[in-house]
């Protein structure tokens, strides 16, 4: 899937400095908590949630009469929980002071899928947690978005995420983008599944603001 004119507008309306290293940044999972939430959230609804289904139409079981959600009651679900909690979703330990220090060396994009709908509420979520910097709402594979991102800039690009996929979207699109995958949820870490197409593996922020450090010398 390419950029959506909305997603490339945001991108447009960036003030990038072309000479600066840039810092992609994945939100859920990754800056803020997001299945432990969205497993409360769904048991509100009725639903209970599997973390190691590994798919979504797989994932959620019906409390009351056992049955599975199709992918469309379970994307439902994850934009009515977007709707309802994105200003609500709790920060990862160290995200706001790890992203600040690598401030000091890079500018930086937060790159989130979820409906563009909720983009304000997760600007002033991530804001009140002092994660101040710019949001670019994305859907589907993020690597066309890197590109359009790494071809503003002459600096290095660094993309972060919790997602094998989006890493492996990172790698086929933008292969120029240093990739690390961190999951920074521990309810959540045990089942998503690794990639090889990241450089590194992170399930905490002080290895991720390390292998900031490194890349950026």
């Amino acid at each position: 899937m390419a950029l959506t004119d909305i997603t490339r507008a945001q991108i447009e309306m960036l003030d990038l400095v072309p000479d600066s290293p840039l810092i992609a940044v994945d939100a859920d999972e990754v800056l803020v908590y997001f299945m432990r939430h969205f497993r409360d959230f769904s048991a509100e609804k009725s639903w209970r949630l599997n973390p190691e289904a590994g798919r979504l139409d797989q994932a959620l079981t019906h409390i009351e009469d056992g049955s599975i959600a199709d992918m469309a009651t379970g994307l439902g679900l994850i934009d009515a929980f977007f709707q309802a909690e994105v200003h609500n979703q709790i920060a990862i330990d160290w995200a706001a002071a790890s992203l600040k220090e690598a401030s000091l060396s890079a500018q930086i994009v937060v790159l989130t899928n979820l409906p563009h709908a909720a983009r304000d509420g997760r600007i002033a979520n991530l804001g009140g947690h002092g994660i101040t910097y710019p949001v670019v709402t994305n859907t589907g594979g993020k690597g066309f978005a890197l590109a359009e991102l790494a071809a503003r800039v002459d600096g290095p690009v660094l993309f972060i995420d919790d997602s094998a996929a989006q890493i492996e979207s990172a790698a086929k699109e933008a292969p120029q983008v240093r990739r690390m995958q961190l999951i920074g949820c521990d309810y959540a870490a045990p089942a998503l599944p690794r990639t090889d197409a990241a450089e590194t593996l992170a399930l905490d922020w002080g290895d991720g603001q390390r292998w900031i450090k490194r890349v950026l010398g």
